[in-house]
């Protein structure tokens, strides 16, 4: 885990031309037809000078050669949670930053279910019983 990681770094110049946004289009592309699973994904961190990391999962090496061809690549560790956005994957992706498994869920949709338990509790407060005849 330490260097599988894949980066490049994109220049303020690139990002302007929409690169950043051309990658992201060709990974959800790549996603919609092959549905790669949650340990596929690509992170972004902003950097200095208004450049830009772009990091590729190790479970993302068979749809990233293409890009690759475009940008030089760095190995690299897991990018820090704290800063990290997630541009292309499911939301259980983020567990692989944490080096977890992959229990990690968003956030609507925890909170839906923690919704629909508080009406479940909700409706069986109001139940009473009937008076025997």
């Amino acid at each position: 885990m330490a260097t599988d990681w894949s980066m490049i770094v994109l220049q303020a110049a690139e990002i302007a031309a929409g690169e950043l946004e051309n990658i992201r289009a060709d990974v959800a592309r790549y996603f919609l037809l092959h549905d790669p699973g949650s340990s596929a994904a690509v992170f972004t961190r902003r950097a200095k000078l208004g450049n830009c990391e772009v990091y590729f999962s190790p479970g993302s090496a068979a749809y990233t050669e293409f890009i690759f061809e475009r940008h030089t690549v760095k190995s690299s560790r897991p990018p820090p949670l704290l800063g990290t956005t997630l541009l292309v994957g499911y939301p259980a992706a983020v567990s692989c930053l944490l080096g977890k498994a992959p229990n990690v869920e968003a956030f609507p949709k925890v909170l839906r279910r923690s919704l629909k338990t508080q009406k479940a509790a909700a409706y069986t407060s109001f139940l009473s019983l009937k008076k025997a005849d």
